[in-house]
């Protein structure tokens, strides 16, 4: 399952749900992330989470849009996962580079965003009992 968060706090909530529930999930920055806060800041957010839960089948993925040149400077940071619009100018360059790391770029939408949630948890553990019910 892939949630999009917006901030340490979220990334904290959904990861928690997480562990509790026992399931993997991939954390997912919103659309052009690395516009707003930059790859080093959701990369810096994805390591207090390794750290705080370092049991945690978490896995992070930057949202680069349609934006090659960030999701390049992601990979250069150090990113697993990245998303990238497929129509994007350079996106078979980016796929190679993607390939030769080892990093996967992820293709669809996230499960869920957690934008204009109130209660994280209870978002996420919906979206886990509405994936193993159907």
């Amino acid at each position: 399952m892939q949630i999009v968060v917006h901030d340490l706090a979220q990334a904290m909530a959904a990861a928690q749900c997480a562990v509790a529930e026992g399931h993997a999930l991939t954390l997912r920055t919103p659309p052009n992330a690395g516009r707003v806060l930059g790859v080093g800041g959701w990369l810096a957010l994805q390591n207090a989470v390794a750290t705080a839960l370092p049991s945690a089948n978490i896995s992070f993925c930057v949202d680069c849009g349609g934006h090659a040149g960030d999701a390049h400077a992601a990979l250069n940071f150090g990113a697993r996962q990245i998303a990238l619009d497929p129509s994007a100018p350079g996106y078979a360059r980016i796929a190679d580079i993607a390939e030769k790391t080892g990093a996967a770029i992820l293709d669809g939408q996230a499960t869920l965003d957690l934008a204009f949630e109130h209660d994280p948890a209870q978002a996420i553990r919906r979206a886990f009992l509405a994936t193993t019910t159907t």
